[in-house]
């Protein structure tokens, strides 16, 4: 079968575009480390082949999209220039994804790794997309849950030195399945970017999850109004995104959801969910969630040391539901299809996630920017 197509070695260095990315000593499989800190606390780290970053445990918290004093804005003239690194594998609606942040927040350019879809071609070689779109394919990857941050980090490691060349100011880091929502409006979030001190290279967002409106959600940027907004009832991860200051000395990606510079005094700085958030549509259309689950289960297994591993209570019962589907003989395939919807159902649907309406928000914003754009399809 496939496997992983790793960045060429040279003197221990992984090497791609001219971008360099310094491996670790010893390859281990990724785990949770911890270490005490200062006064007896414990840090935790995150370990992949190629890189350790703290991370830090979210605490249960609601994500209010209008708390506080309404931020200050600035106009088209004084707005900072921003791009966004991505790496993508079939995505489901990459073109609305693209117009919706070249139109309504403003990104100039967009550095994509684009992994197994050599189809994205048509769509990003073309006119308007080849104006913004840096765009690199990559064929022969694998679905592999523990290495893919190693590959991010090569992508945003080579997408930092691009918009260094081109002149951009703010790097953000997202995936195909989130989009960044202005509540009071963009000109909000480049004032924030534009008032961030000067040692600040992380500009750092918290995020709030999608639920589907009913079982046959298939364009979710367009359907999904309902969002999970307590921390502790996600599905996935906590932990936010960031912006990165593309001129900040030795920027590079801290795991997913953060950046580092060789500066790190101050270098974190949060942005106001009032003024910015991202939107995460994990797994909300069911099909592309058996897809995920089906392939993280034919690369990973279903023996528990794997399933201990992940950090998400949904990414565990969603790879041994899934996995139990395709394990299933014949005769039993309707009850683990069955069994597998189920666990879908429970923290993706908004009739079937027994959420507090206190634990949930509403957001039409994209929804009706993509109907305004002419790009919600159906949906609309």
């Amino acid at each position: 079968g496939a496997v992983a197509r790793r960045p060429a070695r040279r003197g221990g260095v992984a090497i791609r575009g001219g971008a360099r990315l310094h491996r670790r000593a010893s390859a281990r499989r990724p785990a949770m480390a911890s270490k005490g800190g200062a006064g007896g606390a414990k840090k935790f780290y995150h370990t992949t082949s190629q890189q350790a970053y703290y991370m830090k445990p979210s605490e249960a918290k609601t994500v209010s999209l209008d708390a506080g004093a309404p931020p200050p804005s600035v106009s088209e003239r004084d707005r900072p220039r921003i791009a966004i690194a991505l790496m993508t594998k079939r995505p489901l609606d990459l073109e609305q994804w693209l117009c919706y942040h070249r139109s309504v927040i403003g990104v100039e350019r967009f550095y994509i790794q684009v992994e197994d879809t050599p189809e994205l071609a048509a769509l990003l070689l073309r006119p308007p997309w080849n104006a913004y779109v840096d765009a690199t394919f990559v064929a022969k990857t694998q679905r592999d849950y523990f290495v893919q941050m190693d590959r991010q980090a090569v992508n945003v490691a080579c997408a930092v030195a691009r918009a260094r060349s081109a002149g951009v100011d703010w790097l953000l880091h997202i995936d195909d399945d989130e989009v960044l929502h202005c509540p009071a409006g963009v000109g909000a979030l480049w004032a924030a970017l534009r008032a961030a001190p000067r040692g600040c290279c992380d500009a750092h967002l918290k995020n709030v999850e999608a639920l589907a409106p009913d079982a046959s959600c298939a364009r979710p940027f367009a359907e999904c109004t309902t969002f999970v907004a307590s921390t502790s009832k996600f599905s996935s991860y906590t932990n936010g995104k960031s912006f990165g200051r593309v001129a900040a000395p030795g920027l590079r990606a801290h795991g997913p959801h953060h950046f580092r510079g060789d500066q790190t005094s101050g270098a974190t700085r949060d942005i106001t969910p009032n003024v910015a958030v991202v939107l995460h549509y994990e797994s909300v259309a069911y099909e592309r969630w058996t897809t995920k689950f089906s392939e993280l289960a034919a690369r990973h297994g279903h023996d528990d040391a794997i399933l201990e591993k992940l950090p998400f209570p949904f990414y565990r019962s969603s790879l041994s539901a899934v996995g139990r589907l395709a394990a299933a003989p014949e005769r039993d395939k309707a009850r683990a299809a069955e069994e597998a919807f189920r666990v879908w159902a429970k923290r993706k649907l908004v009739a079937e996630n027994k959420l507090a309406p206190s634990d949930r928000i509403t957001v039409t914003a994209v929804k009706e920017a993509l109907e305004g754009l002419g790009l919600a399809g159906d949906a609309s």
